[in-house]
C-alpha cells in the first residue's frame, strides 16, 4: 500500500510542477487526486480491519481447535475416523444391532405395520409405548 500513496504522492508532485495557472483543468486534477488520496486512506482502513478480522478468525480457529481436542479426545486429526470400529460385523449388515444382547420388545406397530423394537424401559406403567415410527402409542404385553 505504501507504493500506491508513493505514486499518488508523486503524481501530485507532477500537478504541482505543471505551473498551471488557476484554472478549471488545474482544479480538476488536484481534486481527482485528493480523491485518489482519500481513496487510499479507505483501502489501507480495509486492509488494516481484515488483518484484524483475520487475526480473531485464526484465534477462534484455535480455541474451536482446542475444544473439539478436548471433545471429542483426538489425537490426531487424520485418527478421527475408525473404519475399522465394525469388524464383526457382516460386511451387508455392517450396521445392524443385536437386539437380543438388550432388554428390548419386539412388536408390530399396529398402524404402521412395521417391526419396532423398544427398550423396556421406555414401556410405561399401563403397558403402552410410543411407536418410533409413527409415534402412535402401542399396547405392549409383557411377559
Amino acid at each position: 500500500m505504501s507504493n500506491l500513496r508513493a505514486k499518488i504522492s508523486y503524481v501530485k508532485g507532477l500537478a504541482e510542477g505543471m505551473d498551471l495557472q488557476e484554472s478549471k483543468e488545474k482544479k480538476l486534477l488536484m481534486e481527482i487526486i485528493d480523491v485518489l488520496d482519500l481513496m487510499t486512506e479507505e483501502i489501507e482502513e480495509l486492509e488494516a480491519t481484515t488483518e484484524e478480522i483475520q487475526d480473531y478468525v485464526e484465534s477462534i480457529d484455535e480455541d474451536l481447535g482446542e475444544l473439539e481436542e478436548d471433545y471429542y479426545d483426538y489425537e490426531d486429526e487424520d485418527d478421527e475416523y475408525d473404519d475399522d470400529y465394525c469388524d464383526e460385523c457382516d460386511e451387508e449388515d455392517d450396521y445392524d444391532y443385536d437386539f437380543d444382547d438388550e432388554d428390548f420388545i419386539e412388536v408390530e406397530c399396529p398402524n404402521c405395520h412395521e417391526t419396532v423394537y423398544i427398550d423396556e424401559d421406555l414401556v410405561d406403567d399401563s403397558g403402552k409405548a410410543e411407536c418410533p415410527n409413527c409415534n402412535v402409542s402401542i399396547n405392549i404385553e409383557k411377559d
